[in-house]
Formats: C-alpha cells, structure tokens, sequence
C-alpha cells in the first residue's frame, strides 16, 4: 500500500524512484564497494535501500545503527558483529545450502556458536577476521556480501574507530559492498572523511545516490494513485491542497493518505493532526542538526522569515551568531542545498518543506 506508514519492501508500494534503483544495481554490477544513500528524513531512504536489496538477490544484511546506539547506549564490536551475521543467516533462510555454506565458513572462527539464524560469541570477536571470512565465502560462492547500515554517522559516537574497519574492507576485501545511508546533515560526511587528509577513508571513492523531493506532478500523481488503490474517492482540489501544505516530502504526503484514506478524518482534521506530529518530528531532527552547527538554524530561520539572498540571509546570521568569513558562510549553505533543507531559486534560497519552514520560525 502506497499509504502503509512502514518502510517499504515491496517494488510495488514504492513510488517510482526507479532512477535510484537503477543506479544502486549500477553500482553493484561495477562491484563497487561504497555506496552513500544520502538525504533528508522522510523522502523514503529506508524504503528504497529494502527495495534495492531484496531485488539484488544479493547476501545481505541490514542494521539501523541508529536503534542499536539509542538501545545500548554505544555500539560494541561484539553487539554489531552479532547483528550482522543474525540479519545474513535469515537473509539466506530460504537458500539453505549457501546457508550452511555460511555457517561451515564461520566455525572455522574460534568462540563463535550458530543456530538457526542465531549467533553467540563465547570471546569478543574479531571484527576484521569476521569480515574476511564473508569475502571469502562470498568469493568462494561467485556472489557479493552487502552490508548496509541505516543511520550510519551514529557508528561515530560508539568510541571505536569503525571508519577504519570500513576503509580496511574497502581496500582489501574485493567480494564485500557497504551502503550507508544518513539523514543528518554534515554527520555522515564527517564520521567517513571522504575528505578528511587526517581520517582512514580519505581519497576513497563512493558512490553517492542523493534522494530528492518530489516534483510536483510527482505528488498530486502518488496522492491520486494512493487513494485509488484505497477506493477513496478525494477532489482534485483537495490534492492540490494536500501538495501546496506538503510539497514534495514523501513522509508527509504518505502519512496525510493514511490519515485521510486509512484513519477517514476529514481534510481539515488529517491536516490538523499531521502537523500536530510534523512539529515533534521535525524539532527532534533539528536538534541534532544545531548540535553540529548552530549557525544552521540562524540560516534556515533567515529564510523562514523572508530574507531569500546571500547577502540577507548573511547578514542575519551574522547579528545572531558574530562575522562569519564568506567562505565558511558558502560551505553552509551548500551543505543545507545539498541535502534538501534549502533550494536555490530564482529570488534566491528557499526552505522547500513547509513544515520545516513553519518550524524554524519558533527557534
């Protein structure tokens, strides 16, 4: 269902994104061992990286880094070690000889016990031998091992340098794909270092598959489609209503379906409470976005409040914040165009999600 609030698994419940999807298998047919799904909350990256890997038929493993480091407080090897073998096994639960292919490969490791889809660990494993025992099984077995990690800049706060386990892996075990995904702005980049002369991954090459709104056309066409498949019968004006609220943010226009198809409240009142749970969203992500640079908030504020060109919007954040030199001004503002908080507009820069926007004003 086009509505269904859950991540999608299915091709047929995910909204078109078929160039993203393509370039995923792109990248995997090149055995390309890096690949960043990139962009910002709610424009569906979950559901695509679970689309992507069922249709791979691909080994795979998926972890939300994010759920680990919010349940353990920090993310030891021996906790990711175990979550990633236990996503693997059940991933080949219906292919049982490379199943226990699998599992014949890892007995060779010493303290590690397997049942079913289970792992325990007798001793604290040793992530990079674990590692090379997947490449060689998955080289032994002609396939590729997929590793992807929803969340992925909170591998940063565990206190052990996993940037480095990852650019070890990248370098050397030719038979292994990691795919990152990240929301919060700046955090992904930083905890890799793509560019970063000082940090493991620096110079290595990734793939970056950036998610972007969608288009207008885009919107009206998926609340219509998603209302039919419902047998809900809406006014073409009420949909155009639905996008000049939503704009082009799957999450709200999803979650607005839901409310309106699903729960049947009216349009004001699925209006009503979706921003009602929009306005706690979208504080809790702004939090972690001023915790890496206040001056972000200063910048999606300015723009909130009318000021739309570089100067004006400079100049406002230079009241709040103190002078800030053009060349670190610029960098922000690209970071925030780059991953969706802003676009680049005739009149200047503008907040593309609305309730984003509507957000900021209260900062």
């Amino acid at each position: 269902m086009l509505f269904d609030l859950q991540p999608k698994t299915r091709r047929e419940d995910l909204y078109d994104r078929e160039k993203e999807l393509l370039e995923f298998r792109d990248a995997l047919s090149l055995g390309e061992r890096l690949l960043l799904l990139l962009g910002i909350r709610r424009l569906g990256k979950s559901s695509l990286l679970n689309v992507a890997l069922r249709e791979s038929g691909f080994p795979c493993a998926k972890l939300d880094v994010r759920s680990l480091y919010f349940t353990h407080g920090s993310i030891p090897q021996e906790t990711l070690a175990k979550r990633i073998l236990d996503s693997l096994l059940e991933s080949l639960s219906a292919k049982h000889k490379l199943q226990l292919g699998l599992e014949k490969a890892l007995s060779s490791i010493k303290g590690i016990r397997i049942s079913g889809i289970h792992v325990e660990f007798e001793k604290k494993p040793d992530l990079a031998e674990l590692l090379e025992k997947l490449d060689s099984w998955a080289e032994k077995e002609g396939t590729r091992v997929i590793l992807a990690f929803d969340e992925a800049q909170y591998l940063r706060l565990s206190g052990i340098q996993y940037d480095g386990m990852i650019a070890y892996a990248v370098d050397n075990l030719s038979n292994l794909t990691f795919v990152l995904t990240g929301s919060e702005v700046g955090m992904l980049h930083d905890f890799l270092g793509l560019d970063n002369p000082k940090k493991p991954l620096f110079g290595r090459y990734a793939r970056e598959i950036i998610l972007e709104r969608f288009t207008r056309e885009q919107s009206e066409d998926f609340l219509r489609k998603g209302f039919e498949e419902l047998d809900f019968k809406v006014t073409l004006s009420e949909i155009e209503n639905a996008v000049n609220r939503l704009d082009g943010i799957v999450g709200w226009l999803t979650m607005y379906g839901y409310l309106r198809g699903v729960r049947k409240l009216s349009e004001k009142d699925a209006l009503n409470e979706l921003f009602r749970k929009a306005h706690a969203l979208v504080r809790d992500e702004l939090s972690s976005l001023l915790s890496f640079s206040r001056r972000y908030g200063f910048i999606l504020k300015a723009v909130a409040l009318g000021n739309h060109r570089w100067s004006e919007i400079k100049d406002y954040v230079e009241v709040k914040s103190g002078h800030v030199n053009d060349a670190k001004f610029s960098a922000l503002l690209k970071n925030l165009v780059k991953y969706g908080y802003l676009i680049k507009t005739e009149r200047g820069y503008e907040i593309p999600d609305p309730v984003v926007s509507e957000v900021v004003k209260t900062l």
